[in-house]
C-alpha cells in the first residue's frame, strides 16, 4: 500500500476545501440556466472565451491541468495545485479466453486490474452490488477463493450464478438491496469487501456499515457521487463537516464531467442534442412566460435522428405544454447552436474545477476510513483511457 500520514490528507483536503470556497461562482452553477455568460464583473474572462475557436476549447478540454492553467490568470487564484495521483498497476494473471466471453474490452481491463490490486493474505470475499457478478468471479477463479456476491436485481443473480457454475467459481449470490438495515449482517471482521464503480450513496453506505462492523478491508472504486438519496451531500469525516460548501446532486454531477474520448457519432449526436435542449427551453420561456429553466428527462437517442420539431412536439407533451403551430422553430432551433457554443464555453469554466471536486470527495472518504481506524491508500489503478473514474480507494484495518 501507498502510506500517506493522516495530517496530509487533511492538508490537502483543507487546502482544496478552501480553494472550491473561495471560487464558487466559478463552478457552483448550472451552465444550461444561462442564456449569456454569468460573470459580468470578469470582462476579461467573458471576451476570452468568446474568442476561443473550437479546436483550442477542445485541446483545453483534453486536459484538466491545461484547463486550470488557463483559467488561472482571468481569476488571479492559483488553481493548479493537486498531485497527481500514482498510477499503482500490477502485473495481470492470464485467464481461459472462453472466461471473459461477453465482457467488453474496456470492462474486462478494469476488472482484471482491479483483481490485480487485492492484498494477498485475503481469505474471504464479499462483492458490493455485483450486478452478474464478473468481478467476484474473477477473484474467485484466479485466487481460489469462497466468493459473496450483493446484487439486488433477482435477473443479474440468476445470470451471475449461471456463470460461476459454468466457470465452476464457489461464488453465493444473495439478493437484497444494499440500503437495507439486514445487510450489515453480511458483513464480517473476517471479510475483505470490495466495489467496483458502486455509484453515490451505495458505496458511502458500504463505508459507514463496513468500518461498523470492523471488516479487515475495502477495495472500492467509487462512481457517480450525484446519486445520492437526499438533494444535498452529507459529509463523512470531520474534516467535510466543516466545510462551508453545501453540494447539491447539480454540484455533484461536476465530478463527474469527464469521459474517455467520444467517437464522431457520439460528438455530433451530443452538439445536437444540446443545441435543441437550449433551443427549446427559449421556446418553452415564451409559452410559460417565464424566464426560468426548465429541465427535460433524458432521451431516447432515436430521437436526436428526426428533426428539432419533433423534438419540440416530444418535450411539450412531456411538459404538458402546448406548442402554437405557428410558431417558427427555425429561429429557436438557430438560437439553440447559438446558445450551445456559449454553454459550451461557460462549461469550460465549471471544468477547471472538476478534477478538484472529485479529489475533494475521494478525501473526504479515505479521511472517514482513517478515523475509523484503517490504513488507507489513494491511487489510480488503471489509466484514464481505460475509465476516467479509476481513483481507487483501499482501506486495511490496523491491528487493535
Amino acid at each position: 500500500m501507498v502510506t500517506v500520514s493522516k495530517n496530509d490528507w487533511s492538508q490537502a483536503f483543507d487546502q482544496i476545501d478552501s480553494l472550491l470556497t473561495k471560487t464558487r461562482e466559478y463552478w457552483q452553477i448550472s451552465p444550461f440556466e444561462h442564456i449569456d455568460m454569468p460573470w459580468l464583473s470578469n470582462v476579461a474572462l467573458q471576451s476570452d472565451l468568446l474568442l476561443l475557436t473550437d479546436d483550442i476549447l477542445d485541446e483545453l478540454e483534453s486536459s484538466d491541468q491545461k484547463v486550470r492553467q488557463y483559467i488561472e490568470p482571468f481569476i488571479g487564484i492559483k488553481l493548479d495545485i493537486l498531485e497527481n495521483l500514482p498510477v499503482i498497476t500490477k502485473p495481470l494473471k492470464s485467464v481461459p479466453s472462453y472466461f471473459k466471453a461477453g465482457i467488453k474490452g474496456r470492462k474486462w481491463s478494469q476488472i482484471s486490474s482491479f483483481e490485480s490490486m487485492l492484498p494477498v493474505n485475503t481469505s474471504s470475499i464479499l462483492e458490493w452490488c455485483a450486478g452478474k457478478g464478473h468481478l467476484g468471479r474473477l477473484i474467485g477463479f484466479q485466487r481460489q477463493l469462497p466468493i459473496i456476491s450483493l446484487e439486488w436485481q433477482s435477473n443479474l443473480c440468476q445470470q451471475g450464478n449461471l456463470l460461476a457454475k459454468k466457470h465452476e467459481v464457489q461464488q453465493e449470490f444473495i439478493e437484497a438491496d444494499a440500503f437495507s438495515s439486514t445487510v450489515s449482517t453480511l458483513l464480517d471482521p473476517s471479510q475483505h469487501v470490495v466495489a467496483l464503480h458502486a455509484c453515490g450513496a451505495l458505496h458511502t453506505t458500504l463505508l459507514q456499515r463496513s468500518s461498523e462492523q470492523l471488516v479487515s478491508g475495502l477495495t472500492i472504486v467509487p462512481c457517480c457521487y450525484h446519486l445520492i438519496a437526499g438533494q444535498y451531500y452529507e459529509p463523512l469525516s470531520a474534516n467535510a463537516k466543516k466545510s462551508k460548501l453545501r453540494l447539491s446532486r447539480q454540484h455533484l454531477s461536476l465530478s463527474m464531467q469527464q469521459t474517455v474520448v467520444a467517437g464522431n457519432r457520439e460528438v455530433n449526436h451530443r452538439v445536437i442534442e444540446v443545441a435543441w435542449r437550449l433551443g427549446f427551453d427559449l421556446l418553452q420561456r415564451k409559452i410559460r412566460q417565464q424566464d426560468e429553466y426548465l429541465p427535460l428527462p433524458t432521451i431516447k437517442q432515436s430521437l436526436l435522428s428526426g428533426s428539432f420539431e419533433d423534438f419540440c412536439v416530444w418535450a411539450c407533451t412531456i411538459k404538458g405544454l402546448t406548442l402554437n403551430k405557428d410558431t417558427v422553430l427555425n429561429d429557436y432551433e438557430e438560437k439553440g447552436y447559438q446558445r450551445q457554443r456559449i454553454n459550451k464555453r461557460i462549461e469550460l469554466v465549471t471544468h477547471a474545477f472538476r478534477q478538484l471536486l472529485e479529489r475533494w470527495l475521494l478525501l473526504d472518504r479515505v479521511i472517514f476510513m482513517e478515523e475509523q481506524g484503517y490504513d488507507v491508500a489513494l491511487f489510480n489503478f488503471c489509466e484514464s483511457s481505460i475509465t476516467p473514474r479509476n481513483a481507487m480507494i483501499q482501506a486495511i484495518k490496523k491491528p487493535i
